[in-house]
């Protein structure tokens, strides 16, 4: 059986979807008309297109991943159903028939119709990559071998709230710098382009030398006015620009290891991947997969290129012999803490646990670092404004002054 993504529409004329399952989009179809439903549309649920076929209503309502809040639902959900003893095919059953979003019932029934026809979990889920990434796939692979598939979910929801938790609290945190950023770039220009012009025409009737700020001033608001676009145009320009050589594999490496050295900014990219990849590799540790390929995953999960090359290298050295805390030191990237907990864990035996614990220091550490970041952006900002704000008025004021000194002479 497969799952099939339908709209049609009720002797009302309103239109409905959801998702059955079938031998065939001509069963569903029946199925449907049995139901008293007009079929408009029955595509079988697919999160990849092959090539040269056309894309389909399944697969543009597919195309969106699940965040994290909704994948730690859906691992949360799926924990409690199989530790109350249900099988896993009438788990993913009663989760497709939830209060889910249209395209989560989706790919649920899709990987429902997989499990009936004898794969595993893993392999089910695999089949949808946007959905579900590679740390998914592999940590309840060795769950179901292990016999630990509950558990593993509930690893995979824990982690899944943390990375909300933490996504959440940057934005939150650099969300007023940001907004100030915007409205005090807005104001400025606004008053250069179109208060500055009409407060100048009272000085163009004297016939007297303007103060060097006046002049400064009607060179930027003329300049923004009458070339504005085209200033836009290159920024726009150059940002495109920028995108396309940081593509570039080398370029994109050479930037990265610059920023991970950098005072402020590499301390907060070190703790976001130090954070990122301990607390990945707990999971999979947790999990039982094995160690080289929970650094292989690990090393997909972090987002700067010197710390995957490094990972990578590391899972080498372990492959051959070596420690795991010893293979990391290379790098310079993960703090000495982190790896005085990874080398007790190896020697104790209880790794994953340790790993868990670098992961809140480092996770920590990052909302210490973003503290920093957002309280000295505030008042730099600020600062900033008021600074422009003020040659504004001094070059407004300035020649209203001397025209008064003259007047009065």
């Amino acid at each position: 059986m497969a799952a099939f993504d339908y709209v049609a529409v009720d002797q009302a004329g309103k239109q409905q979807h959801g998702v059955l399952q079938g031998d065939s989009a001509r069963q569903v179809r029946q199925h449907l008309r049995e139901q008293g439903l007009l079929p408009v549309t029955v595509d079988a649920v697919s999160s990849q297109r092959r090539p040269g076929s056309s894309i389909t209503t399944g697969e543009i309502r597919l195309r969106r991943g699940f965040s994290p809040s909704e994948q730690a639902l859906i691992m949360r959900q799926l924990a409690t159903l199989l530790r109350s003893g249900q099988p896993l095919a009438d788990a993913l059953q009663a989760l497709t028939k939830g209060e889910q979003p249209a395209r989560i019932r989706s790919v649920l029934a899709a990987v429902r119709a997989q499990v009936l026809e004898g794969q595993s979990l893993a392999v089910a889920m695999a089949a949808f990559p946007r959905h579900f990434s590679e740390l998914v796939t592999a940590s309840i692979n060795a769950g179901e071998r292990a016999g630990r598939l509950n558990e593993v979910m509930s690893r995979l929801a824990d982690h899944a709230q943390q990375r909300e938790k933490v996504g959440r609290s940057a934005m939150l945190a650099l969300l007023y710098p940001v907004l100030l950023a915007v409205l005090s770039i807005a104001v400025v220009a606004g008053l250069v382009t179109y208060v500055v012009p009409r407060v100048v025409q009272v000085f163009a009737t004297y016939q007297q030398q303007l103060p060097w700020p006046t002049e400064l001033l009607i060179g930027i608001s003329d300049l923004l006015r009458g070339q504005g676009l085209w200033l836009l145009l290159g920024l726009i320009s150059a940002g495109v620009l920028t995108s396309v050589l940081y593509r570039q594999p080398q370029r994109r490496l050479r930037w990265q290891t610059t920023c991970l050295r950098l005072p402020l900014l590499g301390r907060l990219l070190r703790a976001s991947e130090a954070a990122r990849f301990t607390r990945t590799l707990a999971i999979l540790l947790g999990s039982a997969v094995p160690m080289v390929d929970a650094l292989r995953v690990a090393a997909k999960v972090v987002v700067t290129a010197p710390v995957r090359n490094a990972v990578l290298q590391a899972a080498m050295q372990v492959r051959e012999g070596k420690s795991l805390a010893r293979s990391l030191q290379g790098g310079n990237w993960l703090p000495a803490v982190a790896l005085q907990l990874i080398d007790s864990g190896e020697q104790s035996g209880d790794l994953a646990f340790l790993l868990d614990q670098a992961a809140e220091i480092q996770e920590q550490e990052l909302d210490s670092v973003v503290g920093v970041i957002t309280s000295l952006a505030q008042p730099v900002l600020i600062l900033m404004v008021g600074i422009m704000v003020l040659f504004i008025v001094l070059a407004i004021m300035l020649p209203i002054l001397d025209l008064n000194t003259l007047v009065g002479g």
